[in-house]
This record gives C-alpha cells, structure tokens and sequence, in this order.
C-alpha cells in the first residue's frame, strides 16, 4: 500500500509538469529534466526507465483528452457562436457567464433531441470547404457543401449529424404579390462529375450536368423567407456512409432552394437570403460570415458513459466540522485554472474548475464519515496491532464530469464531457 502511494504522488508530480511543459508544444529541456529526476527514483536510474516513464505519462494525458498533440490554433481562428450556443445550453442552469462566450442565443438553435443526447458525449462542427462549391452545369439556386470528417476519430461512433444553414429575412426588392413560402431541399450527392475539367465543356447544358451527377434526398424543409433564423437538417444518413466506406465517397451536399409552389428559383434578393456561400454584394464582414456560414455537427461517443444531457445544479454539501476533523480524511478545494497550465490559447470554456482532492488520517477507528468500506475497516484494525500492515489510504470515492468547448489539433470546435475530472466526495480505502 505504500508502495501504492508512492506510485500516487510521483503520477501527480508528473502530471502537474506535463501540464505546464505541453503548453509549448513539447517538453522544455528544463521541464524534462525535471520529470527524469524524480522519474529516477522509482526506475533504479535506469535512462531507458525515465524516458518510458515520462512518454507514457504524457501520452496519457493526451489520449483522456483524445488528442494527438497539443493544439495550436492559427491566429484568429474563430469559434462559431452556435457552438458557444451549444455550450452555454448544454451547462444549464449550471453555466454562468463567462469572458470568450457570447452572452447571445442564436435563433432557432437549441441542443439535438434528449434520446440523441442521451448517447452521446461529445459535438464537433465543420466548416464545408469553400473551393468546392461550385458543379458545372448546376442552376444558381443550387450550391455545393462538402465537409472533410477525416479528422474524426474512427474508434468514436457517430450517432446523429445536423446541417445548419442560416437564413435572413427578405424585406425588400420582392414584388407585392411574391410567394414568400420556400422550400430547401438538402441532397446527398452519390455520384459527381470526376473532375472540374472533365465536365468544362458541358457547363452550358443542364442536361449533361445532370448525367454525371446523381443525388439522393436527404431532408427537405418548408420556410417563410420573411424570418431569419437558422435551420437544421438531418444528414446522418449520409455522414455514416462517408466515415464508414473505405473509397472516396464524400461528394459533399447538394442544397436546392425553390419556390415551394411551383418549384422554381427564387427572385432577387430571395436567391440570397439563406447562407450558403460568401455573397459581395453584401456588407457582413469576414468575421460574421464565420458565424453564419454553414456547418455540420457530428454527435458520436467515445465509449464512455458520460453523456451530452443538459447539467443540473448540484447541491452544495455542508462542510462538517472542518476544524476539528482538519487531520481526517476529507475533501479539500484545488481549483485548476487553465491559463497557468497553459491551456488557455485552445481551451475557451470553461477557465478553469473546481477539480478538488482528498487529504487526511485514516486511523482506527474509522468514523462513519469517513466514508470507508468494510476491508479499509478491517485492514485498519489489523493495522493498529501489526506495524507490518499498512493503513487505509484517503482516496475519491464518488467522481463527476465536465464538459469542455475547445479547439482540437486540427482547429475544429468541440464540446466533449470528460467523466472523472472531479472529486465529489472522499474516503478511506
């Protein structure tokens, strides 16, 4: 048991300087110098021993948070305010307002259904990648979406994803009598054009685009074109093909906007008014187009039971006699602030959190608060008249998760639940 012990501090001692030495990327020469030295006294001075030592507790640390590396956001790098809104309703009643989170709520947004929710654990976004918009051949009330998931891990299962598309209200340039209801139908494309030039020649006939690309109705939604709000669209079919089929058939998502009662484009300003591609005769500036332009959310679970469900408010235990019990086991504050370790430049919510530890005495005999179980009681007993039995160790008893919103290695905006980050409660084991 001591032995046990022994292995808890040196864990924690290197776990505190892999998190202050990874907010650079790799380890510092000082920083791993550091970690070798105390590594040292547990492998016999063995080098080898160290730098295994040391590799292993930083690849731990990295693989509970599913990264690769440490993450290194491009300068500017925006978060989308649906994800910020994703955060703030996923916390609750538990959130509160914080420096980096919008204190808005975006129109038309809220968090997937609770059976959705229910199974999974953590949300990525996707932002469509902007050359591949265009098909030749294609009306201009049809625009391509195609979005890379290979940065999605393939051990974590995907269990719903959403398109989101913003749209503002038409108020002017419209005829007195216009159909304001229309409809955005929202393909998958099966098979597209095999390349940009193969099809050049034919850009002027429909007729030949058609041939070459074949679609599949994913979703389809009935709108006023008079509100601005934004819609969702299921494309979970199509996602789970993707990720799923060893060839290359991420063709990307074909989006139809017609009037709902005839089916043909819209007029003026009523071609423009969903967002789907940067528009030059608009004013938003290049900092609110990464707000409103399109993206797709991935649900998926990583396998841990830990899901995405809205968080309630627990209630604040009572501190019992803190002053007299200061020596036993108990629950002591520790809060872990993200900037100090370094963490601040990828994690953007929460700063930090109240992650607590367990400290304290278990002596014979073991009070009732003290939480223990009936060997610890035993093993004490034991203790008190054979020096050659260790005592029962303050230990966490009862742990809880948290839910991050950060930028991952590849700079795409996640919200995870990460279970066993907090200490609810102590005892002697």
């Amino acid at each position: 048991m001591m032995v046990a012990k022994a292995n808890c501090v040196v864990i924690l001692a290197l776990v505190v300087h892999l998190l202050v030495d990874l907010s650079s990327g790799l380890l510092s020469q000082m920083g791993r110098a550091n970690l070798l030295s105390q590594a040292a006294e547990y492998t016999g001075g063995s080098r080898e021993e160290e730098d295994a030592l040391v590799s292993e507790y930083e690849n731990r640390l990295l693989n509970m948070f599913g990264l690769t590396r440490r993450p290194n956001p491009a300068p500017g790098t925006q978060v989308p305010r649906i994800m910020q809104h994703m955060y703030k309703a996923h916390m609750g009643d538990t959130y509160r307002s914080q420096h980096g989170i919008t204190d808005t709520w975006e129109t038309g947004f809220d968090l997937p259904s609770d059976e959705i929710l229910s199974r999974v654990n953590t949300a990525r976004s996707f932002m469509h990648i902007d050359d591949d918009e265009y098909i030749p051949g294609i009306p201009d009330n049809h625009i391509r979406l195609r979005f890379d998931l290979s940065p999605l891990p393939s051990s974590e299962v995907i269990h719903a994803a959403e398109l989101l598309l913003h749209r503002e209200a038409v108020t002017r340039h419209l005829p007195v009598d216009s159909d304001h209801a229309h409809r955005i139908n929202v393909y998958e494309i099966v098979k597209a054009p095999r390349s940009r030039n193969a099809t050049q020649v034919h850009r002027g006939s429909d007729r030949s685009a058609a041939a070459t690309t074949i679609t599949r109705l994913l979703d389809t939604r009935l709108i006023d074109s008079r509100n601005s709000t934004w819609e969702r669209f299921d494309v979970s079919l199509a996602t789970l093909k993707w990720t799923q089929s060893e060839q290359n058939a991420n063709h990307g998502l074909l989006i139809e906007i017609v009037r709902d009662d005839d089916g043909q484009a819209p007029h003026g300003d009523s071609k423009r008014h969903v967002r789907l591609k940067r528009d030059l005769h608009t004013d938003i500036s290049d900092d609110e187009w990464q707000h409103r332009r399109p993206l797709l959310l991935t649900y998926t679970n990583d396998g841990k039971a830990t899901s995405l469900s809205r968080r309630k408010r627990n209630a604040k235990k009572k501190n019992r006699s803190r002053k007299r019990r200061r020596r036993n086991c108990q629950r002591y504050g520790l809060y872990v602030d993200f900037e100090t370790v370094g963490w601040h430049t990828w994690i953007l919510a929460p700063h930090g959190y109240e992650a607590h530890y367990c400290e304290g005495r278990c002596q014979y005999p073991l009070s009732e608060h003290m939480n223990t179980t009936n060997h610890a009681i035993v093993q004490t007993l034991m203790g008190s008249v054979k020096s050659d039995v260790p005592k029962a160790c303050c230990v966490p008893t009862e742990l809880d998760a948290i839910s991050m919103l950060y930028l991952n290695e590849y700079d795409l905006v996640v919200l995870k639940t990460y279970q066993e980050m907090v200490v609810k409660a102590c005892g002697c084991r």
